[in-house]
């Protein structure tokens, strides 16, 4: 059973374009950019990671989460971010639009919070519970 869900979790996330790894330290990792935008005289860029642990015994799914954002130099363009926070959950969604070089036009929008919702939702499909965590430790073996 285990297997089944961590190829549906895996399948989900690679859906997403997450572009996720199977085995290590925990069943299931990301480690990918989401966007990574160069301008004339400034850069930005938006780093995710997560680890995803089921584990059958506790009848648990443990997720950990990470997102770096960084900006540097001056650049021109647009950009908000909404976040909440549910119990521990941290929901982000970030979007806006950046001028990079020669004046292209960069559009970014992630719902970042629509990944933890996707794997909660795949947790209580299989009758397990779920928990994010904040340390990567937790979310391996």
């Amino acid at each position: 059973m285990k297997n089944e869900i961590v190829q549906e979790i895996f399948e989900k996330l690679d859906s997403m374009g997450l572009s996720p790894t199977l085995g290590g330290a925990s069943d299931i990792t990301v480690n990918c950019q989401l966007l990574d935008a160069k301008g004339g005289s400034g850069d930005k860029s938006i780093n995710y990671e997560n680890a995803v642990l089921v584990d059958e015994k506790e009848k648990v799914i443990f997720l950990y989460e990470k997102t770096a954002e960084k900006s540097k130099g001056f650049s021109f363009g647009s950009s908000s971010e909404s976040s909440f926070q549910a119990g521990k959950t941290l929901s982000r969604h970030v979007k806006g639009v950046f001028i990079g070089a020669n004046g292209v036009k960069i559009d970014y929008d992630y719902d970042i919070g629509e990944i933890s919702k996707s794997i909660k939702s795949i947790a209580e499909t299989h009758n397990l519970k779920f928990k994010t965590v904040i340390r990567r430790k937790s979310a391996e073996v």
